[in-house]
C-alpha cells in the first residue's frame, strides 16, 4: 500500500472517531454555568452501558431527557452547596438494607446486578450514592419548608382524637418467609406453636431458639407499643386476645408470626400540642414529593438555564 493511502487511512479513521467523540460531547443544556452534553442523556437513558446507547435515542426523547437533566443538576448543586454527602459507613449500612429486603447475599445481588451489565461498585458507589443523597436533600429541604396547620389539624381530628388508643406489651416469634418456603415456614411455626402451648418450652425459650429478628437474644419481648405502630395484621390480632394468651400462627408480609399478649392499656387520645411533633413528621411523610416539586420549581425559575441543543 503506498504511503499516501496509508495516511488517508489513518486520517479518514481517526477523523471518524474525533467526529464521535464530538457528537458525545455535545452540549445539551448549561445550569448556573455547568454543562452537559449529550453523553450525560446517555447516562440517564442506560446508566450501566450509555455508549451502547444510539445518538437518535436522545434526540426522540429530547425533551424529556433535558428537562430531567436540568433537574438532576440544580439538585446536585444544592446538595453541594449545602455540604450534603453519604459517608461511607451510611452507604455500607443502606447496602446492607438493600441486601435484606431482597433477601439476597451480596453474591447471589451481584448476579443479578452483572444481568444489567452493571458492577456492585458501580451500583454502591453511584447509583445508591445518588439516591441517598437526593433523599438526603429532599429531608434537609422539606423541613425548613412552611407546613400547612390546616392540614395538621386535620391529620389529627382524624386520625388522632377520636378514641382511645391501645398499647400492647408484647412478645413475639417470627421466621421470615417467601413464596418458595412459605407453607415450610407456616408448619415449623405451627410446631413451635404447639411445643410453647404444650408447655414444653417457654415462650421466652423458643423466642431465643427460633426467632429470626433482633428481638430474639431478649426472648421476644418488643416492649409496649400503639397499635399503630405495628402493621395492621399484628395489632389486629393482639386486639382479639386476652391477656396471657399466646396466638396461633399467622402471616404478614414480615413473615410467620406466633404472639404472646402480656399487657393491654387503653391509653386516652393526645392532646394537639403533644401530638405536634408526630404530625409533623406525617405531614412531610406524605408529602415529601410534593414538597420537594414545588422547591424545585422555584429553585428553576431563580436558576441560569441554557438551553443548547
Amino acid at each position: 500500500m503506498k504511503k499516501g493511502l496509508v495516511f488517508f487511512f489513518i486520517f479518514i479513521l481517526f477523523s471518524s472517531v474525533f467526529a464521535g467523540e464530538q457528537l458525545l460531547n455535545k452540549m445539551v443544556v448549561r445550569v448556573n454555568g455547568k454543562v452537559y452534553t449529550i453523553y450525560d442523556c446517555k447516562k440517564l437513558l442506560r446508566f450501566d452501558d450509555p455508549a451502547s446507547v444510539q445518538t437518535q435515542a436522545v434526540l426522540d426523547r429530547k425533551d424529556k431527557l433535558i428537562d430531567q437533566l436540568i433537574n438532576n443538576a440544580i439538585s446536585k448543586q444544592e446538595a453541594e452547596a449545602l455540604d450534603i454527602n453519604v459517608p461511607d459507613d451510611e452507604l455500607d449500612a443502606a447496602v446492607d438494607s438493600v441486601l435484606a429486603q431482597n433477601k439476597m447475599t451480596r453474591e447471589q445481588f451481584e448476579q443479578e446486578l452483572s444481568k444489567s451489565n452493571m458492577s456492585f461498585e458501580t451500583y454502591r458507589n453511584e447509583v445508591l450514592k445518588e439516591q441517598l443523597l437526593l433523599l438526603k436533600l429532599k429531608k434537609r429541604i422539606i423541613v425548613t419548608m412552611d407546613v400547612d396547620e390546616r392540614a395538621l389539624r386535620e391529620i389529627y381530628e382524624k386520625e388522632f382524637s377520636k378514641e382511645p388508643e391501645l398499647y400492647f406489651t408484647a412478645s413475639h416469634i417470627i421466621m421470615q418467609a417467601n413464596e418458595s418456603n412459605d407453607d415450610e415456614i407456616r408448619d415449623a411455626v405451627s410446631a413451635i406453636y404447639k411445643e410453647v402451648t404444650s408447655g414444653k418450652m417457654t415462650f421466652a425459650e423458643a423466642a431465643k431458639s427460633y426467632s429470626q429478628d433482633g428481638s430474639a437474644a431478649n426472648g421476644g419481648a418488643l416492649g409496649t407499643f400503639s397499635a399503630r405502630d405495628m402493621v395492621p395484621e399484628f395489632s389486629e390480632r393482639l386486639a382479639v386476645m386476652k391477656e396471657g394468651e399466646v396466638s396461633g400462627p399467622f402471616r404478614t408480609r414480615y413473615g410467620w408470626h406466633i404472639v404472646k399478649l402480656d399487657k393491654v392499656e387503653k391509653h386516652d387520645p393526645p392532646t394537639y400540642n403533644e401530638s405536634y411533633e408526630m404530625l409533623r413528621n406525617i405531614y412531610y411523610q406524605r408529602n415529601v414529593e410534593k414538597m420537594f416539586q414545588t422547591w424545585l420549581k422555584k429553585k428553576r425559575s431563580e436558576s441560569k438555564i441554557d438551553i443548547l441543543l
